[in-house]
């Protein structure tokens, strides 16, 4: 695999981190929803609006993943934020969010590229507690994060 380099995004990524949000999810999750629906989805939420909202929130940071000049995924993340399913965790707790990787990326390192360099800032910013949700019927997703170590603590019932 190519060198990945990480780093903080910055407002002039925005219209890569929207392509890549988009991108990534629909690869992932399209096949699991009926197109029209799946589509309203996408506009509502990952959208380049939805996308720019949600990296201006306070307490959330993106960093983006890069091989070469190529985007090839991202990862957020919140801090000082607690689990929705009521849990309450030692503070000060980070959230990984979103750990998305371009689909020709996968099982090639660089979701977990992503994840060490969340651990690793988790740890320079002394939090006390790290966590992250993850949907049910995403076994990549929940492998990955198993072999890093995480360990499920709850559910959060379907809306």
């Amino acid at each position: 695999m190519t060198d990945t380099y990480i780093r903080r995004a910055t407002e002039a990524d925005l219209p890569a981190l929207a392509l890549l949000e988009y991108q990534t999810f629909s690869d992932a999750f399209k096949h699991h929803y009926a197109e029209t629906d799946f589509n309203d989805f996408l506009s509502k939420h990952k959208s380049p609006a939805a996308v720019e909202k949600a990296f201006r929130q306070e307490g959330t940071e993106y960093y983006v993943a890069l091989q070469g000049d190529e985007y090839i995924g991202f990862i957020q993340l919140n801090f000082n934020k607690q689990p929705d399913n009521g849990a309450l965790l030692p503070e000060p707790a980070m959230e990984i969010e979103k750990v998305y990787v371009l689909q020709s990326t996968q099982s090639k390192g660089a979701g977990r590229q992503l994840i060490h360099f969340a651990l690793a800032l988790a740890e320079e910013r002394h939090m006390r507690s790290v966590w992250l949700g993850v949907w049910e019927n995403n076994p990549r997703a929940r492998a990955l994060y198993e072999r890093e170590g995480f360990s499920a603590f709850g559910n959060i019932p379907s809306r």
